[in-house]
């Protein structure tokens, strides 16, 4: 049922996308879709215009948050290139052709909490650490999470000998569980799937999670992956504290 080890896309923040950010390349908005009920399937939508040839863009990924791959058939990509395109068709059609796993899953719902979001547009904040609490309240956090992220060397693939910077893949450790110190490491990512394969550098951008009726706590987090024209690409990565 499942095809490849992701670490693929995520996440709503049209910020994420706005024009006349300083960065050369385009950078992806993200939208959460849901989990399924019992957690084991996360889905979110990435859309934008490409900087290359303006072309509108949207791409909806299902996520098995057991293992991190992508569900069998998909993700499911939309990429508009007639002359009356636009960024609202091209998310139309897109989530047309997702809909009926969305349906099969019931994703709408159960859309999770929004725990945390820190996009590029974010000044002065950290871009390796990220700390949230898993309930939405005023006052001091309650048992609060901090994941970590870090870079690893890995092998540079064929298509991305031409990249004139280094090539790199992440790790992601929680850092803080429950408001006590921790050492778990989530998640390594040697090696990135085809769609992110010349990426050379991360950001930690934001965590979604979602508290089944039955289990676990489940949490995403957000990982902002950039190639060397400065191109950013979501990546969700599920977590298990």
């Amino acid at each position: 049922m499942k095809q490849r080890l992701i670490i693929g896309g995520m996440f709503a923040a049209a910020v994420a996308g706005l024009p006349g950010i300083s960065l050369a390349g385009d950078i992806a908005s993200i939208q959460p879709i849901g989990f399924s009920a019992d957690g084991k399937v996360f889905a979110f939508q990435e859309f934008g215009i490409k900087e290359s040839d303006k072309a509108p863009y949207s791409e909806t990924y299902f996520i098995d948050t057991d293992s991190g791959q992508y569900l069998e058939g998909t993700p499911f990509r939309t990429e508009l290139t007639d002359k009356d395109a636009n960024l609202s068709k091209a998310r139309r059609q897109n989530l047309t052709a997702a809909r009926s796993q969305m349906d099969k899953y019931d994703l709408l719902t159960n859309p999770g909490l929004i725990a945390a979001f820190n996009p590029p547009t974010e000044l002065g904040s950290p871009t390796k650490t990220l700390r949230y609490t898993t309930l939405a309240a005023d006052g001091p956090p309650k048992a609060p999470y901090t994941l970590s992220l870090g870079e690893l060397p890995v092998s540079t693939p064929k298509e991305c000998t031409a990249v004139d910077k280094r090539v790199i893949g992440f790790s992601l450790q929680v850092i803080e569980k429950e408001g006590a110190p921790n050492r778990q490491a989530a998640r390594q990512a040697t090696a990135v799937p085809a769609e992110r394969t010349c990426s050379v550098e991360y950001r930690i951008g934001g965590a979604v999670v979602y508290q089944p009726e039955a289990g676990n706590q489940v949490h995403i987090a957000l990982v902002l992956a950039f190639d060397a024209e400065r191109n950013g690409r979501w990546i969700a990565v599920p977590v298990h504290p």
